[in-house]
């Protein structure tokens, strides 16, 4: 059987259609290798099972197998990093211990240092007092490997090895060789430096490897959740990046039925296994009359987030929205436009509404100064470039944004369209505000404030949710409209507010400036078109 054909059994996203046209292969052997060690050296430390031989679940067996039999063209190891999100109680713990083990002793490289990273020194422990436990039962290990818990450290004699474990509030990391880390429960690292040293810690061996395992964190932010929606963006090929695997279970409160025994396995692989059903039953059914604990029990045994600040904008909903727009159609007709101007890193953008009879069209144009790609993260680089390459974002050359740019753009839709105005901040706009102007460019000044944004905020929100809408499906822009969240006054007024962290929205913000000017002018148009001017 060829390689490709093998490979075929093994397809479950975008990113391994990718891997097979970039020359990747699957070898089953590979994974079943790793399962072996686990399941003949490895035993349970506790419980009913303790003292007993590792017994994989099927979704441990499966996820072994995909993250170690992918190969790349040069013979090693695809993946670079594996991503789970996986629910408490479901042995993720026990898991890791065992990889962690393996990568030790028998992953192949020389001299391998692996790392059990956490966010403090008792959540560290966890996977490195279960690998001592684990060495501790196995006469085969124990013969070979010495464990320090002093320094929560074990090492192999033989291959000059070890295993460290570390936490964040240990002051440096630096001069770590890693060939392989794991982190745990990365919800609860507030400060990504951890994760940042470690970004880079295995660039001198041959085939490092990340393992991030975590349930959902109380906000939809940080390390975590930038990590799943990389897995997501990787999955659908919206993100082309073959060395991530992305292995989520959780359960979605807008398509799945929180009741639904089945949605309980789906978020659970373990149900059945090291989670008792009836237990389970019996848990959510109390939670749910506990307010204090309902989203608790949501985060951590589904990994369901409740939200303090909701995302804006449904995503599924402005992907229907995505269709493609003939530039031809839309010559001519009366056009009003949106900018948000940026400082150094910050996006800019240029964004356009056109009223058409399907429905009102967005069109925006988002800027970054090339040497600003320069300063990202290796993640965020990797997907900016990815949109610069595709002509869905605009590098400009220097180190800070040439608004000129921005300007021309502005000048060769207003010669394209019948552009009436164009809204922006008054804060940081003026300068740029007077040249258009002077370009004969009406510029009307939109208060970044409840009152100045609600209105548009709103009207953005009813055209994606009644399909009004009409985008030609910009990646970068998507991003953006998932970064968006809605911020409310007690008075129920809202306004676009981002994470915290590397989030942009200033595509979706333009997008509102240019939707105020158009209810501006679409009020007047239709008070005296309908009736007239009055006069008293």
């Amino acid at each position: 059987m060829s390689r490709r054909r093998v490979a075929a059994r093994w397809l479950r996203d975008a990113s391994d259609l990718l891997a097979i046209e970039e020359g990747c292969w699957f070898d089953l052997a590979r994974g079943e290798r790793v399962v072996a060690f686990l399941e003949r050296f490895c035993r349970q430390s506790k419980g009913r099972w303790g003292g007993t031989p590792l017994k994989l679940l099927p979704w441990q067996r499966d996820l072994i197998l995909r993250l170690y039999g992918w190969v790349r063209p040069d013979g090693t190891r695809r993946f670079r990093r594996c991503y789970v999100l996986i629910p408490k109680k479901n042995g993720k713990s026990t898991l890791v211990s065992g990889l962690t083990l393996y990568h030790l002793v028998a992953d192949g490289e020389k001299a391998p240092e692996v790392y059990c990273n956490a966010v403090d020194r008792e959540q560290a422990g966890i996977v490195f007092d279960e690998a001592a436990r684990m060495i501790a039962a196995s006469p085969s290990l124990s013969g070979r490997f010495q464990v320090v818990p002093s320094k929560k450290r074990i090492v192999d004699p033989v291959n000059h090895g070890k295993i460290q474990a570390n936490s964040a509030d240990v002051p440096s990391k630096d001069g770590v060789n890693a060939s392989a880390w794991s982190f745990d429960e990365i919800h609860r690292l507030k400060n990504p430096d951890l994760y940042d040293i470690f970004r880079y810690a295995g660039a001198s061996r041959t085939q490092p490897l990340e393992l991030g395992i975590t349930t959902a964190g109380e906000e939809e932010s940080g390390v975590w959740f930038d990590l799943l929606e990389y897995s997501e963006q990787v999955a659908s090929g919206e993100v082309k990046d073959t060395s991530h695997l992305g292995v989520i279970y959780r359960a979605d409160p807008e398509v799945d039925d929180l009741e639904d025994p089945a949605t309980w396995s789906k978020a659970n692989p373990s149900m059945g296994h090291t989670i008792d059903p009836d237990d389970f039953a019996r848990e959510f059914a109390e939670a749910k009359l506990r307010p204090d604990r309902w989203a608790s029990f949501l985060r951590l045994r589904l990994n369901v987030v409740i939200r303090s600040t909701s995302r804006f904008l449904d995503l599924r909903k402005w992907d229907a929205c995505g269709r493609p727009i003939p530039e031809a159609d839309l010559a001519g007709l009366p056009c009003f436009g949106g900018v948000d101007l940026s400082t150094t890193t910050d996006l800019t953008a240029w964004s356009k509404v056109i009223p058409t009879e399907s429905g009102i069209v967005l069109k925006t144009r988002c800027y970054i100064p090339e040497g600003a790609l320069a300063d990202l993260q290796s993640r965020d680089k990797r997907l900016y470039r990815q949109w610069v390459d595709s002509g869905d974002l605009v590098a400009t050359p220097g180190d800070t944004l040439d608004y000129e740019w921005v300007r021309n753009d502005i000048l060769a839709d207003a010669s394209r369209y019948d552009l009436r105005a164009i809204g922006c901040d008054p804060w940081n706009a003026n300068q740029f505000a007077q040249r258009l102007q002077t370009d004969g460019i009406r510029v009307e000044f939109v208060r970044q404030t409840f009152a100045g944004l609600t209105a548009a905020t709103k009207e953005l929100d009813r055209l994606v949710a009644s399909g009004r809408l009409l985008h030609d499906g910009n990646p970068c822009l998507r991003w953006q409209a998932g970064n968006a969240k809605a911020r409310l006054d007690p008075a129920g007024n809202v306004m676009l507010a981002k994470d915290q962290g590397r989030s942009k929205i200033d595509g979706i913000a333009a997008a509102v400036n240019a939707i105020a000017v158009y209810l501006t002018h679409d009020e007047d148009e239709s008070v005296y078109t309908g009736r007239g001017l009055l006069t008293l």
